[in-house]
């Protein structure tokens, strides 16, 4: 009886070791593949119409929701100070072309006969002052009259002088042309007044936006009659077709993540899985990503903000949704 005692003793004790060794194994197991779930964020690009001139909200084209195709229009904006800006440009460059014009093609006919004819008075005038010069010589030096008679026809003399170099001067002028320098120049002030009319031209363009690209109507921000200032949102638009999505992931999780690592997350609102592909890794903020640890032989841990975006599209994937990204260590 002792000895079949002392048997199921033996039997019992191994068996429990067994157990011991089983269950230590399964622990250690469990403790090496440790499953840490992720919650992220669905986001996508978001596009700002806006306008570069202040202006008032004419037309509004979309809706929240619509689907515009690149180019298409989107709203409308009225800035009366730019139509009035273009008519007074436009006046400006009909000035300086016609000035130019005129300068090319020189004087008239007329201008030119009458520059001639008042070459030939003044040629007349200055020919009878020297002869009563000569005479008036003659009798200062007989003494027959005051130096101030004689000081008097010499200034008129002088005077009816110049009057004939400005005649002449004038007759070349009208008979030349203008000079090289002076064309020129009138050339310059019509290119710069065209160079204005491009520049309003160009603010002009800013009256109709457009869509830059195929999108979504995310948010009408200002309604028909309403200021629009410079810059400021109208309408933004959310591009679908490039959507991502982010999560916060402790450094520690980041062993075998890398860009291009694909990683497999759940879409609870698609009741679906989806297969991503990781396009950017970057540390958060200190304020808000450091894990503070107080065991010894540890330190803090910070977070890094993980973006991937789906390998092929998801059907219904929009901004705002989340995902769960089951990490496995």
């Amino acid at each position: 009886m002792k000895k079949i005692f002392c048997g199921l003793l033996t039997v019992s004790l191994v068996l429990g070791t067994l157990f011991v060794v089983a269950c230590n194994q399964t622990q250690g197991e469990q403790a090496k593949s440790k499953t840490v779930v992720l919650t992220g964020l669905v986001d996508a690009d978001e596009i700002d119409i806006a306008t570069k001139v202040p202006g008032r909200v004419t037309e509004m084209f979309v809706r929240e929701g619509d689907h515009v195709e690149k180019d298409q229009e989107i709203v409308k904006i009225a800035n009366e100070e730019i139509t009035a800006k273009i008519g007074q440009v436009s006046a400006a460059i009909e000035a300086s072309e016609a000035k130019l014009a005129m300068a090319r093609k020189g004087a008239r006919e007329q201008e030119k006969e009458a520059a001639r004819k008042l070459l030939q008075a003044a040629r007349h005038q200055v020919g009878i002052l020297r002869k009563s010069l000569r005479r008036m010589s003659d009798l200062l030096e007989k003494k027959a009259i005051p130096q101030a008679k004689y000081d008097e026809i010499e200034f008129r003399f002088n005077v009816a002088r110049d009057q004939l170099a400005v005649a002449e001067a004038k007759v070349d002028i009208v008979e030349t042309g203008a000079r090289e320098e002076e064309i020129a120049a009138l050339e310059a002030l019509v290119r710069q007044a065209k160079a204005a009319l491009d520049e309003v031209k160009a603010y002009e363009k800013e009256s109709l936006q457009k869509a830059p690209l195929s999108a979504e109507v995310a948010r009408v921000v200002l309604q028909v009659g309403e200021l629009a200032a410079t810059g400021y949102p109208i309408v933004t638009l959310v591009d679908l077709d490039n959507v991502w999505g982010t999560f916060a992931v402790r450094e520690n999780y980041l062993k075998n993540i890398r860009v291009g690592t694909e990683v497999e997350v759940y879409i609870p609102a698609l009741e679906t899985n989806a297969k991503l592909a990781v396009f950017n890794i970057s540390p958060m903020g200190d304020f808000a990503t450091w894990k503070a640890t107080s065991d010894k032989d540890s330190f803090d841990l910070r977070s890094f903000e993980v973006k991937a975006r789906p390998v092929s599209p998801v059907d219904g994937l929009r901004p705002g949704m989340t995902m769960r990204w089951e990490i496995v260590q």
